[in-house]
């Protein structure tokens, strides 16, 4: 049987979660930046090389667009990041002047593996919980990623 929570105290649980929310933002970010200095990167070619990751390739518009930068700061990161062997370009199949990014498979496996750890506590946490909590908590993440891009679009 589900727990009465009044008022306040749901008020209470909910600052609460927008305090964790934005420790474990910072958290990440530390994560993040620590990682990208270790691959050789700045944290915004990490951020990249995610994008990639999660779309597949992509055109530097698309890039330009899901990162909020301009074409051209797009067109130098991927520079740097082929010259550090963690891209490539190749011809765009759908349109023949321009081309595609692609992250290079064996560099992803390489941050995958530095992200390891945080993956395997991630799963142990997670394996304490029931399944209807791990749906609550995924569409909780899932709608404050899409609230955090629209209050980004709107900046």
């Amino acid at each position: 049987m589900g727990v009465c929570v009044t008022a306040k105290s749901r008020e209470e649980l909910a600052d609460g979660i927008v305090l964790a929310m934005t420790d474990l933002a910072g958290a990440l970010g530390r994560l993040n930046d620590l990682i990208a200095q270790r691959s050789g990167v700045g944290p915004t070619d990490l951020l990249c090389l995610h994008t990639l990751n999660r779309l597949g390739p992509s055109t530097a518009g698309v890039l330009s667009a899901r990162l909020g930068r301009t074409t051209g700061a797009i067109t130098q990161m991927i520079d740097r990041l082929q010259k550090a062997g963690f891209v490539r370009r190749r011809p765009n199949p759908e349109d023949r002047r321009s081309v595609v990014v692609e992250a290079v498979p064996e560099a992803l496996a390489r941050i995958a593996e530095l992200y390891a750890g945080l993956d395997a506590r991630s799963r142990a946490l997670m394996a304490e919980l029931s399944e209807e909590q791990l749906a609550a908590v995924h569409a909780f993440l899932v709608a404050s990623h899409r609230i955090a891009v629209q209050e980004a679009d709107a900046l």
